[in-house]
């Protein structure tokens, strides 16, 4: 007793809060939640459609902080020779889970949504958000698995629409226990951590000599879907499929549109018990584009999190000053924004088109206003930089956070799903653009005064 005391003491501590950024986040959707439950919108009926997304959120960031404190303890190197505290973190980290599950279902429960179907919902985002790869040095991770990544991603964004809330609220008792049952005991299982092998496990196969390598195909689609034009290749900022290849990010967005279009006929399908209509199929990839564009968006900013480099790259690379190694990152980062902005504009612009939702002239204008919004809402965690209180990689996920999953979705369905469009949604595209020009000018100066890296070594 006494030894689980103490774990659940350091869920209290300082150490705790700045070193788990996901739960400023938890903490800033919360306070939205609670905004939207004081203040609840007339466009829909009274429901999960108030708080859904950013409910969701906060469930996401909260479960995962505690679940990264958790790691870090029962992982460490020292943690092998005390198996009373791997035991006391194990109790530790069921006891604070269960009480973020009863605090967040607070929220729901005020809109008189039934306790089981809430506590189901809330369990789903707990069992993909207890992975045993969270955090800590990569060598002492587990292996990545594949298919647990893409079943994290899928009911991650899945349930993050309050339609799929919806259903899950009106869901039978008993379908509601078994989802619970079954998310639970996941959860258990994935929290379940040994630092010694059991004598049944068997010993890590050796990899063969005569491995193949992949095909000539696949190396072709991988340099194609990898490819950058010339003027992006900056070195000061990592490579990636989404953020500075255009083919990439035109795939991701195609298959993106085409997924979630397919699942929401498909659920829409099978609760209705009616066969999909063209209309439905219009509507659902419409209200999809929000989602197109938020993961288009969501890696632009991610290059601020990522210090730990900078000093190597300072030092090595043909930059000069600091002065001069923070323009050349804001540089390309203006290149990759503009460059996705532009992307995930058309991609909207010329979808809504062919599905005729929308005329070919005012679709355009749509999309070059998300373009700009997109652009925009990138340089907002360089809000962060201007202050050693706000320079941490907490904030700047939080900023990150809410341009990209809140601004950019909700932007989004401003300009193609609302109808009539707002007229002030016409005039974010031009604070947009000017708040990107004020944060590329002010921002690199800011930051080459700040105090890099951030992150430890070890992360």
């Amino acid at each position: 007793m006494n030894d689980t005391l103490r774990a659940l003491r350091l869920y209290a501590s300082p150490v705790f809060f700045r070193e788990n950024p996901t739960l400023i986040s938890a903490a800033v959707y919360l306070a939205i939640t609670a905004f939207n439950l004081a203040h609840p919108s007339r466009t829909h009926p009274a429901g999960i459609h108030d708080i859904g997304l950013f409910w969701w959120m906060a469930q996401q960031g909260l479960f995962t902080g505690l679940s990264c404190q958790y790691w870090r303890q029962v992982r460490s190197p020292l943690a092998a020779m005390y198996p009373r505290l791997i035991a006391a973190e194990y109790r530790a980290i069921h006891v604070m889970l269960v009480l973020g599950l009863l605090l967040l279902a607070v929220p729901a429960l005020i809109l008189g949504l039934p306790l089981l179907n809430v506590l189901a919902l809330e369990s789903v985002n707990l069992a993909i958000s207890t992975g045993s790869d969270l955090t800590g040095p990569k060598i002492l991770r587990p292996r990545l698995r594949k298919i647990r990544v893409v079943i994290v991603f899928g009911l991650f964004f899945m349930f993050m629409s309050p339609t799929m809330q919806d259903t899950l609220m009106r869901a039978p008792w008993f379908l509601a226990l078994g989802l619970l049952a079954t998310t639970l005991s996941a959860t258990l299982i994935e929290l379940h951590h040994s630092p010694f092998a059991h004598p049944d496990t068997p010993a890590p196969a050796i990899p063969r000599p005569d491995h193949k390598p992949p095909n000539a195909v696949f190396r072709s689609l991988k340099h194609a879907l990898m490819w950058q034009p010339p003027p992006l290749r900056r070195i000061p900022l990592p490579n990636g499929l989404a953020s500075g290849s255009p083919l990439g990010m035109l795939a991701q967005s195609a298959v993106t549109l085409i997924v979630f279009t397919t699942f929401v006929v498909l659920v829409n399908a099978i609760s209705s018990l009616h066969a999909p209509t063209l209309l439905l199929v219009r509507t659902a990839a419409t209200a999809t584009l929000g989602q197109v564009a938020m993961l288009g968006a969501m890696p632009l900013p991610n290059w601020m999190l990522s210090r730990r480099d900078w000093p190597f790259l300072l030092s090595l690379g043909p930059f000069g000053a600091r002065s001069d190694f923070t323009r050349a990152l804001y540089r390309a980062h203006a290149g990759r924004a503009v460059m996705a902005g532009t992307i995930l504009g058309l991609f909207a612009a010329i979808t809504v088109t062919l599905l005729g939702t929308m005329p070919p002239l005012r679709a355009l204008a749509a999309g070059l206003a998300l373009a700009a919004v997109i652009v925009g809402g990138s340089y907002l965690p360089s809000l962060a930089v201007f202050s050693p209180l706000t320079n941490r990689p907490g904030f700047i996920l939080v900023l990150s956070m809410l341009g990209s999953l809140a601004g950019i979705q909700i932007y989004t369905t401003l300009l193609f799903v609302m109808s009539p469009v707002p007229p002030l949604a016409w005039a974010f595209p031009v604070m947009a653009v000017a708040f990107a020009l004020v944060m590329a000018r002010l921002a690199p100066r800011a930051l080459a005064r700040a105090d890099w890296p951030i992150e430890p070594p070890a992360l």
